[in-house]
């Protein structure tokens, strides 16, 4: 083994080495008209057989050139001449993916890379790409500006990997814009709506008392999927021989068809959320998580009564932690329908059955017909604002992908939709999941069942047995939160915690104000190094007292995650190309956003916990 292959292959995580070092050589290698190496496969010439580095030269060339920091991505690059010339390019941080380790290795053993692995300007992915992988290799990078260079030998050679290789690396951008914009959008809304919650869910039951009560009996699961509709009456008819829980878009489009569901599963933050719940008055119980809209609790009374769910983010377990039981976690996968079916799962199913679980915009609609927006959609639609607009605006929001559903055509879906159907994908392998969904897309590892096929046969025992659980689901409402919890214990630390944060809104304020002097003495050219050292003293001090505040960081935290991440990521675009060019003055913007973020994230819980104990006092004391 050569001495550049050990060299490189020290410098990279020991797991991806050694599956490199143990793979065998594939293919042929020859001598090129300049005396370099050159890699046969299958009659496929890998490089030029005059001089490899001037065509890897001349290939980069054709790139667009600026000053800007970029990021190159090969897929695939042979013996790594196109590495090997990239590297060499300023402002280039290169990313080389590989779908055989084998023809890696042999790269490896001909160049010495290990200064830019160490440098951390080249970095290799080698397939299985995992999302531990990929999130690993784009971190703090994914911002800049990206260019996918696949490599036409190895394409040649095996196209359907190399495409692939491709794909996933598109879909992981895609999946990261879609997780920034959701903070973005989300992060102050979930924690107003957390606080604010709690008096609410203090009458409800904890969604625990639900784990194991429907062991071995079917439930099923509905979506507000364009399918559904088609669904209706065959719900309607097997309604006795399951567990029905809908997602709460599609209470009102059952509800129209004379179907009630046995629980309603809500979990969206946004407070248009509450809209499907309006006007309801059947014998549903909600199954309500803290972080959804804060106006559904208070909709009406019949909305007093139902369960909670807990939560992923520390400041629900302000509340959680003075419970005498737990609140039951369901694995959050991102939408209504993956909590419902996590839900499904943890009651004891039989089997999940999904319906209305389109995944696609099936027929060019994006929601059930009877859906409660179309019905809002009466009052706000005019001569310049028609349904048919609004339903093109939501299929046209994210770019149009195709998805194959059970019955062999092509769907219209988006990147969206992609990420959830690969949800149930990932986790159908070993579980009992049908789906009953007339149309949509198709979910791998998930069969597809008619309703007589599901539920024609079913005994007059089970049937009674359905029954009964409904009954034991209703009889847990009665074990609710609030006959479960030390208050006083809860009202203190509420107290303990609004006092922290008083004080700790005065050091980060503190904070905000010595950043923007430092960044206005960086800017302003001339300003002396001992007035700016002082500064940096004094900001020293309060870094040291903010990062002590550990307990107080995470109950912050949840609401300015977006903050964090423009920080320690680079996620978004917050500096200025002057704040780019001068280090200094890019790290005073970003100290400035992050107490910021900070300050204002501290004043916005302080002000909603003391709203909420005075709430939750008068509730108790009525």
């Amino acid at each position: 083994m050569s001495e550049i292959l050990l060299k490189n292959l020290s410098h990279i995580t020991k797991e991806l080495s050694e599956r490199i070092m143990y793979s065998n050589p594939i293919g042929i290698v020859e001598k090129t008209k300049s005396g370099l190496d050159n890699l046969l496969i299958n009659g496929i010439y890998f490089h030029s057989k005059h001089d490899p580095l001037v065509e890897a030269k001349r290939l980069l060339d054709g790139l667009k050139k600026s000053e800007e920091k970029k990021v190159y991505i090969f897929f695939g690059a042979g013996l790594g001449y196109l590495i090997q010339e990239a590297l060499k390019l300023p402002n280039v941080q290169v990313i080389w993916m590989e779908c055989y380790s084998e023809i890696i290795k042999q790269a490896l053993a001909i160049h010495d890379y290990s200064q830019y692995f160490e440098s951390g300007k080249l970095k290799i992915l080698v397939k299985p790409f995992t999302e531990d992988s990929l999130f690993s290799t784009f971190k703090g990078i994914s911002v800049l500006p990206v260019t996918f260079i696949p490599h036409r030998p190895s394409v040649a050679w095996k196209e359907a990997d190399y495409t692939e290789c491709k794909f996933i690396c598109e879909k992981f951008f895609q999946k990261k814009d879609v997780n920034i914009a959701t903070l973005s959008r989300f992060e102050k809304i979930w924690t107003r709506n957390l606080i604010q919650n709690f008096p609410e869910i203090h009458s409800l039951a904890p969604v625990s008392q639900l784990f194991g009560i429907a062991k071995d009996i079917p439930i099923v699961v509905s979506g507000a999927g364009p399918s559904l509709y088609e669904n209706l009456d065959e719900i309607k008819k097997y309604r006795d021989r399951f567990i029905l829980i809908a997602v709460d878009t599609a209470l009102h489009i059952l509800t129209g068809a004379g179907i009630e569901p046995d629980l309603i599963y809500s979990v969206d933050p946004q407070a248009l959320n509450s809209s499907y719940l309006e006007g309801y008055s059947g014998s549903g119980y909600i199954v309500f998580d803290p972080t959804s809209s804060y106006h559904t609790l208070r909709l009406s009374d019949k909305f007093k009564t139902g369960f909670f769910t807990s939560s992923p983010f520390p400041l629900l377990q302000i509340y959680t932690k003075h419970l005498n039981v737990e609140a039951g976690d369901i694995p959050f996968g991102g939408s209504v329908s993956t909590n419902a079916v996590s839900l499904a799962e943890l009651m004891g199913a039989s089997n999940v059955y999904f319906v209305g679980q389109d995944l696609a915009f099936t027929n060019g609609y994006a929601h059930c017909r009877g859906a409660i927006l179309e019905e809002r959609l009466n009052f706000k639609e005019s001569r310049y604002f028609r349904r048919e607009k609004h339903n093109y605006n939501q299929l046209t929001a994210l770019p149009k992908l195709k998805s194959i559903g059970y019955d062999g055509e092509e769907y219209h879906s988006n990147e969206k939709m992609q990420i959830f159907q690969k949800w149930f994908a990932d986790r159908a392998s070993g579980r009992n999941w049908i789906n009953l969904s007339n149309k949509g897309a198709k979910i791998e590892g998930v069969p597809r069942k008619t309703f007589r096929e599901s539920f024609e046969t079913i005994s007059s025992e089970l049937i009674k047995t359905i029954q009964n659980t409904k009954k034991q689901i209703a009889d847990q409402i009665n074990y609710s939160a609030s006959k479960q919890f030390d208050f006083e214990k809860f009202q203190l630390e509420t107290n303990k915690i609004y006092s922290e944060l008083k004080h700790f809104t005065i050091t980060l304020k503190k904070g905000k104000e010595l950043a923007e002097k430092i960044y206005a003495l960086i800017q302003k050219k001339g300003s002396s190094a001992k007035e700016i050292n002082e500064l940096l003293s004094k900001m020293n001090q309060i870094d040291e007292e903010v990062s002590s505040k550990k307990n107080l960081n995470e109950v912050i935290g949840m609401s300015v995650q977006r903050t964090i991440l423009t920080i320690t990521e680079g996620y978004e675009t917050n500096l200025s190309l002057e704040e780019k060019k001068n280090p200094h003055l890019g790290v005073a913007k970003k100290s400035i956003l992050l107490y910021t973020g900070l300050y204002e994230g501290a004043y916005l819980i302080q002000r909603l916990l003391k709203k909420t104990n005075m709430r939750m006092s008068y509730a108790r004391n009525k």
